[in-house]
């Protein structure tokens, strides 16, 4: 799976973000910072996304409704890690992990059921 052609990164102006993007079969946002660093954020709902979009400072939107909200995850940091490795397969690479990780919660949850 090629996690980048699954979002559409959209650019935004901020001194803090450089960009955007939102999976909504999986309700993930995506933030891309200056720095070059990606984190996911879990469950989040498609409104927060649009109104990061359409926020006049987006980082006072993010420190007032996503920052500390959301179960999260750094998916890229620009420099470090493996440099062999693209931004591509980082990603890839961390979706797989987060829906290997739903699984077994759902086989953990099913496990627990048919135990009781």
């Amino acid at each position: 799976m090629v996690v980048l052609s699954a979002v559409e990164w959209v650019s935004v102006e901020s001194g803090l973000f450089a960009a955007a993007a939102y999976r909504e079969g999986t309700r993930q946002l995506y933030l891309q910072f200056r720095d070059g660093k990606i984190y996911r954020y879990f469950e989040c709902p498609v409104s927060v996304y649009q109104e990061f979009l359409t926020a006049e400072s987006k980082g006072r939107y993010f420190s007032q409704h996503i920052r500390n909200r959301f179960r999260h995850e750094l998916i890229y940091r620009s420099g470090n890690g493996n440099p062999s490795e693209s931004l591509e397969q980082q990603l890839s690479n961390s979706v797989l992990l987060a829906e290997a990780r739903a699984a077994q919660k759902r086989d953990a949850a099913h496990a627990a059921g048919v135990q009781d």
